[in-house]
């Protein structure tokens, strides 16, 4: 069920859709307040945003603390925001090494691991730093040539 063209809070934000959306297997429906006009739109990007939800996290509350910056220029926070997107890319890279060559085990516990890639590569850096090791750079895994 959509309702098109409705305003929300007390600024009357919008128009906006407001969506009850029912799922097979949920009792209750999930209500969701979006600006996209198509409501099947608004659902598929409802659907994607678990796998972005950890990366705005690690840039926020769980990483690098980004929203205490306090930067309020367009365009020195872009800056600062392409910096962490690459510090990102290569910490989630330590992560995976981590795991790939074992040494996940020096950082985590041994039984399971529940932690996402990027806070083993964060764990696993400062790991590196406070053992005084050398520290991997790159962002690829050099690729055997099979014969």
């Amino acid at each position: 069920m959509s309702l098109p063209h409705v305003f929300f809070t007390h600024r009357a934000y919008g128009p906006v859709h407001a969506i009850l959306w029912w799922n097979k297997g949920y009792k209750d429906p999930l209500y969701l307040v979006t600006n996209v006009e198509s409501v099947e739109q608004a659902c598929d990007w409802y659907k994607k945003r678990f796998r972005i939800e950890t990366f705005f996290s690690d840039q926020k509350s769980r990483g690098f603390y980004l929203n205490k910056s306090h930067l309020s220029d367009p365009l020195r926070l872009s800056r600062l925001m392409i910096a962490a997107c690459l510090a990102y890319i290569w910490i989630v890279f330590l992560g995976a090494l981590a795991l790939s060559k074992g040494l996940h085990t020096f950082i985590h516990r041994t039984n399971r691991c529940d932690l996402s890639l990027f806070q083993l590569g964060l764990r696993f850096l400062n790991y590196l730093l406070n053992y005084e090791l050398s520290i991997p750079v790159q962002f690829y895994q050099p690729v055997e040539a099979r014969l």
